[in-house]
């Protein structure tokens, strides 16, 4: 039995008759053929486990005691996380507020309120708000006030100073661990070829209740090109593409609005292959023709297309495995000497150069076709595959001098032996960290 069709029928808000009777016979044929369990490891596996327990609940539909009970216990173990970081982030909200610094909250933790009303809908990585780039300043100041952690540059006491090629400051972890909160001032990096008006965003914000504390979101238009623009090339399934069609769903859109800011910004293309992704799961949108979708994304689009009509799922394809070539590139950076960083180095380039068969074959939506010849012709295109999913998120001008810049930054850490230079770790330990505890928390990341 294939659990794709049920999964996403499941993940939409609301179900109409027809809906709700075919899910009833769906979970009816699970519990005659013993596939309960199997169909909670898919849900679990495309980590969509505690939404789908949050809809069967209210729908007054269960499944074995045994089957429900995993169900509710990744649920509330979600939710007992999600209600942590957001018990920390209304510590620096509410400080925001005193100070007058403009701050909105995004995806996830904003649709978890607005559009899901249940704050253990899934799992979320950090808290992620809207700031203005002028106070940046004072907004690290309020995190280092409240005990907050920073993550990376600028460890060493100074001030991260906005860059002009980044769209988001430094990352800090509350003392507690419960929140990783992400400061960001635009929607996606300058160095792409997307041009998101700051000014635009902060005149179209809304205000909604966040656990009793008023804040602000990005408007409807805005909160939907802000999921369009941050869904991956692969990193995209029922769990990341919900959020889409669950927001248009509850809140009204204004198609024409929408367009008309895809078209400012540029992102046509990229909201066409979102939105037709989107689509195999719950058909929300009507997609628009006016510019077509070219280049990078038109060959994964008619891949991924490809391999749902195989398999009857495009998660065949799914990976992160931008976010895998990432944390080798955080971990680079928080090390001066040579040995270390030429590890991690090394370590960057065979991901690149010598992925996995599974990895390369799902970069090529051939994860279905495992013949000798898939195999080689997927290994030979991976590296491109790679280096233009790097190139969707900071461009590839700036992909490029990502990498120059990472060899020459290794060969001037052979000074460290001689200058010396405390590394992020040493640092931790002198303020009492355990380092260990934020390594973990780094590889928790998902």
């Amino acid at each position: 039995m294939h659990f794709f069709k049920l999964a996403a029928d499941i993940s939409t808000t609301t179900w109409s008759n027809l809906t709700k009777q075919s899910i009833e016979n769906e979970l009816k044929i699970l519990a005659e053929k013993g596939l309960e369990k199997d169909f909670f490891n898919y849900c679990l596996k495309w980590k969509i486990a505690p939404w789908v327990y949050i809809q069967l609940k209210r729908n007054m539909l269960f499944l074995t005691k045994e089957t429900q009970h995993e169900f509710e216990s990744e649920y509330q173990k979600v939710k007992q996380q999600n209600e942590a970081r957001n018990k920390t982030a209304l510590l620096f909200l509410k400080r925001f507020q005193e100070e007058g610094i403009d701050v909105a909250v995004l995806k996830g933790n904003y649709l978890a309120h607005a559009v899901y009303k249940d704050v253990g809908y899934k799992r979320m990585n950090d808290f992620d708000i809207l700031i203005r780039k002028g106070d940046w300043d004072k907004i690290q100041d309020i995190y280092l006030e409240l005990g907050f952690i920073p993550l990376g540059n600028g460890w060493s006491g100074e001030k991260e100073k906005p860059a002009s090629y980044s769209h988001v400051g430094m990352s800090y972890i509350s003392p507690d661990f419960s929140c990783i909160v992400g400061s960001q001032w635009g929607l996606k990096s300058p160095t792409t070829s997307y041009t998101v008006s700051v000014e635009d965003l902060w005149s179209n914000t809304i205000n909604f209740d966040f656990c009793g504390l008023t804040v602000k979101a990005l408007s409807p238009e805005y909160n939907l090109l802000h999921l369009v623009l941050h869904l991956g090339v692969y990193k995209c399934g029922i769990r990341d593409c919900m959020d889409l069609y669950n927001l248009a769903a509850n809140i009204t859109v204004d198609d024409d609005k929408y367009a008309a800011i895809c078209k400012k910004v540029k992102c046509q293309s990229k909201s066409n292959f979102a939105l037709t992704i989107s689509n195999l799961s719950s058909a929300q949108f009507s997609i628009q023709t006016e510019q077509p979708i070219n280049g990078f994304l038109k060959s994964r689009l008619e891949k991924r297309l490809a391999i749902h009509q195989r398999t009857g799922d495009y998660q065949d394809s799914y990976n992160d495995y931008f976010q895998d070539i990432e944390k080798q590139v955080i971990y680079f950076n928080l090390f001066p000497k040579f040995h270390k960083r030429l590890h991690y180095y090394l370590c960057i380039l065979r991901l690149i150069y010598f992925s996995k068969s599974s990895i390369n074959l799902k970069l090529n939506d051939t994860s279905d076709r495992k013949s000798l010849w898939k195999k080689l012709t997927s290994w030979i295109k991976a590296p491109y595959y790679i280096f233009s999913l790097i190139a969707q998120e900071i461009g590839w001008k700036f992909t490029c001098l990502l990498f120059i810049k990472l060899f020459f930054d290794l060969i001037f850490s052979l000074k460290n032996y001689f200058i010396k230079k405390d590394s992020y770790f040493d640092y931790l330990r002198k303020k009492g960290i355990d380092p260990r505890k934020i390594e973990a928390v780094v590889q928790n990341i998902q």
